[in-house]
């Protein structure tokens, strides 16, 4: 299709006025998928937002940032924290259902995984659409070989994550090994360190070094796992965007400019 392929302004003649409305338009046709991260405060959207840059190269407006972006929006994910609460609703319906991906993030602060995916199923149930279990943390993991180093000495001493994640917190206030384990609950929490542990632990290869561990703890953070989810979705926003360059060209017709070619273009449909 034209729009798809970079021509639609090829679709007139050189003189004609509307190749800079077209021009335009096919551009706006062409420019990178748009995915707005929403959700109540406190839910992790800054997290997701990197989350989806990082894992999944997708151009990401997360909260509070360029609003003339948002406006672009093509594709919505909405983060919840636990089950689904009036506003989560109320944000739903104000958004294209053809066009939105629900996460339960903070997936890692669940008992377990399973546990999490049931509350994710709860949550599906509530709003009638799929809800999918992701850590947003897991997903932004970068530790560095001395994080790493450290964790494969707590691997070899026998250390576990304790159930309470305070108790993991040993040494005097101030202290190097106190602040190496605050830094890895800040960077990977309980479940993080936790499935680290086990991995260095069992001589996985998926532990064999801190980038085979990130990649670890990206692959389980379930936000890779969005990728079909949010491809799935490519041929409504295609839909939309060709409502666009539509609806400049009615816009041309109505005010006169190269009416019949414009009318001719409309008539013929396949822009995109």
């Amino acid at each position: 299709m034209a729009a798809e392929q970079g021509g639609l302004a090829g679709l007139v003649e050189p003189s004609s006025p509307l190749v800079p409305i077209l021009s335009a338009a096919g551009q706006r046709f062409l420019r990178p998928l748009n995915v707005q991260v929403v959700g109540r405060p406190g839910v992790g959207r800054d997290t997701m937002a990197r989350a989806l840059r990082e894992r999944l190269a997708l151009t990401v407006i997360g909260p509070g940032e360029d609003t003339r972006a948002a406006a672009d929006a093509d594709l919505w994910v909405l983060v919840l924290a636990g089950p689904p609460r009036r506003a989560d609703h109320e944000l739903l319906r104000s958004l294209p259902a053809d066009r939105v991906v629900v996460v339960l993030g903070k997936a890692d602060t669940h008992p377990d995984w399973d546990a999490a995916v049931d509350a994710a199923n709860r949550s599906s149930t509530q709003l009638g659409l799929p809800v999918h279990a992701v850590s947003q943390l897991l997903a932004c993991a970068d530790l560095d070989a001395t994080e790493f180093t450290a964790l494969a000495r707590l691997a070899a001493e026998g250390a576990e994550m304790p159930s309470m994640a305070g108790r993991f917190l040993v040494g005097a206030p101030g202290s190097e090994e106190r602040i190496l384990r605050q830094g890895l609950l800040r960077r990977i929490d309980a479940f993080g360190i936790d499935t680290a542990l086990r991995l260095i632990a069992e001589g996985s290869d998926m532990a064999a070094d801190a980038s085979a561990l990130n990649r670890a703890l990206h692959a389980i953070s379930g936000v890779p796992q969005l990728t079909t989810e949010i491809s799935d979705r490519v041929g409504r926003v295609r839909f939309w965007r060709e409502v666009e360059i539509r609806a400049e060209l009615e816009r041309a017709v109505a005010g006169g400019c190269d009416r019949e070619n414009a009318e001719r273009l409309l008539a013929a449909g396949g822009l995109g």
